[in-house]
């Protein structure tokens, strides 16, 4: 009997959150195309996926470390990443599931939601 409570749980659980992904991606795909402007800021945040250091992205996305950092922040602040229990900053979108960068340019990393 509490399986089937359970999977029933899930099921409405699952399509509860379906319906949420759906009715959220226009105003998420606003909030990152406002916080990330340009390519550049755009390839940081996809790499900034959880595994990578600050310093790594930095170097890759020719970035000053305040202006990374300032991103980093900003990207926390406005509920489009958080900070793991490594410490490291985490991505919480893919960008190319918004079409914001090409599947071609990003180092996917599979760190997705």
């Amino acid at each position: 009997m509490q399986n089937l409570n359970d999977d029933r749980l899930l099921e409405a659980l699952i399509d509860i959150r379906n319906w949420i992904r759906a009715a959220a991606r226009g105003p998420v795909k606003s909030s990152l195309e406002a916080a990330l402007p340009d390519p550049k800021s755009r390839m940081a945040y996809q790499m900034l996926d959880g595994n990578r250091s600050i310093d790594q992205v930095r170097i890759a996305c020719r970035m000053s470390p305040n202006a990374l950092v300032a991103l980093a922040s900003r990207c926390t602040s406005m509920g489009l990443m958080q900070i793991n229990t490594d410490k490291k900053r985490m991505r919480l979108f893919d960008l190319i599931d918004f079409d914001l960068i090409d599947a071609g340019d990003s180092p996917r990393s599979g760190a997705k939601d």
